[in-house]
């Protein structure tokens, strides 16, 4: 085999593996939620192990506040910054979706920050434009 072709099976494995680690870390995130939530990722990336430990610490705030709440009020904190990159969004998770996909079920989201609220698009943002967005201040 050539070089080229090589190189191009391990880049593929590699996104294979890495798509993988995605798909274990969501799996691991949905056994720590309540039955009746669900986590839908809205990301294109894969998770670093940072990124993985910051979602584990705010579910486990989350299920702190669902055991007292349960979906009769909104944690304090509804959108809690992950990273540069992500953030979770607890805003609806007392909403039923009406999308066909998870009509009816209650969602919790992983978004990306390369999109922020107000449609302003900025791929790899700064922590001053973070800040200012979310009012981190």
């Amino acid at each position: 085999m050539s070089k080229h072709v090589v190189r191009h099976f391990r880049k593929f494995f590699i996104r294979i593996k890495k798509y993988l680690i995605k798909k274990s870390y969501l799996s691991q995130i949905q056994k720590r939620l309540p039955d009746d939530i669900i986590i839908q990722d809205e990301t294109i990336f894969e998770f670093t192990e940072d990124e993985y430990v910051g979602i584990l610490s705010w579910i486990k705030y989350f299920n702190e506040h669902y055991i007292q709440y349960k979906k009769e009020k909104l944690p304090s904190v509804k959108i809690p910054i992950i990273s540069k990159r992500i953030r979770l969004d607890f805003g609806l998770y007392n909403i039923p979706c009406d999308i066909e996909d998870n009509k009816g079920k209650f969602i919790i989201y992983i978004s990306s920050n390369i999109r922020f609220t107000n449609e302003k698009i900025i791929k790899n943002p700064i922590v001053k434009d973070l800040i200012n967005t979310w009012n981190l201040y």
